[in-house]
């Protein structure tokens, strides 16, 4: 086969990316790029407050205003950290299905018949169609696993580690002394996590006269450092 029909034969096997044309798409409409751009990190931040929340019991979405769903992606910088992971992961699984194209014909002409004719599907990529459909998967999985364990480890460290201790004024709670964890806010709510009831408070924020960080002895011993914060 000759380096011309070779290369013709190995499209069918190669998602291909004009990044010409991207790269003119992009200048042409930055507002519309903007808005999907923000649009996948809000949707990761939806899937965020969800998943964090569920795990004090509290089913958020009733307490939510849209422009706090707007806001939830870039209120936690780990969210965006990993909806811009996901997309690198995407780019680096076309890199290398690119560069594995021959192998994927190989397959795709080894495997024609018989029982084991499923392999090229699932160890090449049988067109670069087939690719798309398995970047739109691992967006999906992305998102929904490792958002899912970010929340779940926040959730434990929160409840096991006593971080981020406050105490807060109010003439809503009944012991100003007990200590909270400020979980989150939106536009008219704040969301606490009792330490000493183990249970979840809400509180209107015109209810709400001061909050106050408090230093655990531990941490007074080491330089005096502020409470421990986890992002």
């Amino acid at each position: 086969m000759q380096e011309q029909d070779r290369k013709e034969y190995l499209k069918k096997y190669r998602p291909t990316i004009d990044f010409g044309l991207t790269s003119k798409f992009v200048t042409s409409h930055p507002g519309l790029v903007i808005f999907l751009l923000y649009g996948t990190i809000a949707i990761a931040g939806f899937i965020y407050l969800i998943t964090f929340y569920g795990y004090f019991d509290l089913d958020v979405i009733v307490y939510l205003e849209l422009a706090d769903i707007l806001t939830a992606g870039i209120k936690d910088p780990t969210v965006m950290l990993m909806v811009l992971g996901a997309f690198s992961m995407v780019l680096f699984v076309w890199f290398l299905t690119y560069s594995l194209a021959s192998f994927s014909a190989w397959l795709d002409r080894k495997f024609t018949t018989g029982f084991f004719k499923f392999i090229p599907y699932v160890v090449g990529f049988k067109g670069g169609q087939s690719f798309w459909w398995i970047a739109l998967l691992i967006l999906g999985v992305y998102f929904f696993m490792f958002i899912g364990v970010h929340s779940k480890n926040k959730a434990e460290l929160i409840k096991t580690e006593r971080i981020n201790i406050i105490q807060v004024a109010s003439d809503a709670i009944s012991n100003n002394e007990h200590e909270f964890t400020l979980l989150g806010t939106s536009i008219n709510y704040i969301f606490l996590y009792n330490h000493d009831e183990k249970n979840t408070l809400i509180l209107p924020l015109e209810n709400v006269l001061s909050l106050k960080p408090v230093m655990t002895k531990e941490i007074e011993k080491s330089n005096n450092s502020p409470t421990k914060i986890v992002e």
